[in-house]
């Protein structure tokens, strides 16, 4: 019987050898972000109105940490109306999605650009199969029509 093998990572955070484990980090980097995050909610629940950088400089958090902790839903954007994250692409504050209008606007125009360009025969190509249509309009699809077009 072999011996059983111990799952060990690196810590992300500090570096230090660990039993890999849920929270991905050695338990003292993890009660120390947990520590953070306990008394950046206290600030948070006394200063609602906070800017993300009122609260990085009150509390110590990095303004990156503040943003991973929104992303992650450990912060609530409906609970304080003036925090926000920046858009993937512009870097304006955005309150939700990764991607302001402006730029989502702009990533769909694009891609709705090159759809344009590609040729019809490419089109054609992808879609030679023949489309399984079901026999009788109340039955639905039925496994035995998947048998029928092979």
């Amino acid at each position: 019987m072999p011996a059983p093998q111990l799952m060990v990572a690196n810590c992300p955070t500090c570096g230090k050898v660990f039993q890999k484990n849920v929270r991905n980090q050695c338990m003292g980097c993890s009660t120390n972000i947990h520590q953070l995050l306990s008394a950046t909610l206290d600030f948070l629940r006394r200063n609602y109105r906070a800017s993300l950088e009122q609260v990085s400089a009150s509390t110590g958090v990095s303004e990156l940490q503040l943003q991973v902790w929104i992303k992650e839903g450990k912060i609530m954007l409906r609970d304080y109306p003036n925090l926000s994250y920046p858009c993937a692409s512009c870097s304006a504050p955005i309150r939700e999605n990764k991607c302001c209008t402006s730029c989502a606007m702009r990533l769909t125009r694009e891609i709705k650009r090159l759809n344009e360009q590609v040729p019809a025969s490419a089109v054609k190509q992808s879609t030679n199969q023949p489309a399984m249509e079901p026999q009788g309009k109340s039955r639905g699809f039925q496994i035995g029509d998947r048998w029928k077009h092979s």
